[in-house]
């Protein structure tokens, strides 16, 4: 029988999505004493196109204090953040209307992945697509599988992203709202550059009429970091119609995914867009990428992270805008401080609680954030070509309340 007092020792947890937040989740709740099973429904493992995040310096040292990514885990650390918009006499580079500055570290995405993944508990990985969740009376949740399986579990941990079961379950009149445009996104090895020299310790975001987007260096999926062997990583925001919207996340293929590849003829005219808007040496890049990606923009808050004995984590839980930069960073926290109040000593309905209390406050901020970036860099972006670095920090701190100090850390 059930015991609501019970810790966590030996605590049978369920894990519903293997990406980033459910390997972080798996790999702590089990030093934490509990048995976990990760439902993976993509297999064991998720798919790498290469893709770069960005997350402050001191989240990769506490990263490497827990032991969650080797201590060698190859990034790069850009201190500049030059914002450049196209003008006549600074057609190639842009005109640089802040070069302004920070600390954040760049990785390759898979090569994070791949880090957190052998940290898993060898078996714990199982391939299987949850359809449903239901608790019953006496607290243990049942998993409805795809396959007709229906494993339970003591506690279930719900890190299947944005259309999360775990969230239709909990919330069902809760959906992610589409914020009215799009990211565009690709990647190119750096052996295709005409010059790197102006990637060099920089994220570099060139800015248009309608919205921006980053340019920057990441790992080669093989970890690489030397000169040549990298990856160039750019996003651009795009503001587009529901009908739009629809025909733009139709892949090769004619079916819908979440990140779907863009047909020929789509990718062609996105190019030539880019080429008369962005200043000529980020337009190169954009020319010369192939296979390209197109991801909508949604963002969503939650009334709660935790219903009974079922918990949301990453971008399960709430969504912000990427424009917070914190995607993989929340889900690394959402881990961190469950497997914490786990392992406190406390009655695990109350930690759970208090747990859920936190999180959910803390995802509320990041959702105004996030709007509040969208509506400064997208829906009411300014001309840049007509401002300097101080005219830029007063028009940005005038629209951007939130301090964005507040999630520039995991939990130490």
């Amino acid at each position: 029988m059930f015991r609501a007092d019970m810790s966590c020792a030996g605590l049978n947890v369920g894990v519903i999505g293997g990406s980033v937040a459910g390997s972080t989740m798996a790999i702590l709740l089990a030093r934490a004493g509990c048995t976990v099973t990760v439902l993976e429904c993509s297999g064991d493992e998720p798919t790498d196109r290469g893709a770069g995040i960005g997350v402050p310096t001191s989240v990769v040292d506490t990263l490497v204090d827990r032991d969650l990514v080797d201590a060698g885990l190859p990034c790069f650390v850009a201190h500049r953040f030059p914002r450049v918009w196209r003008t006549e006499r600074e057609e190639r580079y842009g005109h640089v209307a802040w070069d302004q500055t920070g600390s954040v570290a760049l990785l390759n995405w898979g090569v994070l992945y791949r880090n957190l993944r052998e940290r898993v508990r060898a078996g714990a990985y199982r391939t299987a697509r949850a359809t449903a969740l239901r608790e019953r009376a006496d607290g243990k949740v049942v998993v409805e599988l795809a396959d007709g399986g229906s494993p339970e579990f003591e506690l279930v941990v719900c890190a299947d992203g944005y259309r999360s079961i775990g969230r239709q379950t909990l919330f069902p009149g809760v959906q992610p709202h589409y914020v009215g445009y799009v990211l565009w996104r690709g990647v190119l090895a750096e052996k295709d550059l005409a010059e790197s020299a102006p990637l060099e310790g920089a994220v570099c975001w060139p800015s248009y009429r309608g919205g921006h987007g980053p340019f920057f260096f990441v790992p080669g999926p093989d970890g690489a970091t030397g000169v040549g062997r990298r990856l160039v990583n750019w996003g651009l925001y795009l503001r587009v119609t529901e009908i739009e919207r629809a025909e733009l996340l139709t892949g090769k293929d004619g079916g819908h995914g979440g990140v779907p590849t863009m047909t020929p003829t789509r990718e062609a005219r996105l190019k030539q867009w880019a080429h008369e808007v962005l200043p000529a040496y980020y337009a190169e890049i954009v020319a010369k990428s192939t296979d390209t990606l197109v991801q909508a923009i949604y963002e969503c808050a939650v009334p709660a992270y935790r219903q009974g004995r079922i918990c949301l984590a990453g971008d399960a839980g709430a969504l912000a805008r990427p424009h917070t930069g914190t995607g993989a960073l929340k889900g690394i926290t959402d881990a961190i401080t469950l497997a914490a109040a786990l392992e406190a000593d406390a009655p695990l309905d109350q930690a759970l609680a208090r747990w859920s209390e936190e999180r959910t406050a803390s995802g509320d901020e990041l959702v105004v954030l996030g709007s509040q970036l969208g509506r400064a860099l997208v829906d009411e972006a300014g001309d840049w070509s007509k401002m300097d670095a101080a005219a830029m920090q007063r028009w940005f701190s005038s629209v951007v309340t939130i301090p964005t100090e507040m999630f520039a850390r995991a939990v130490d």
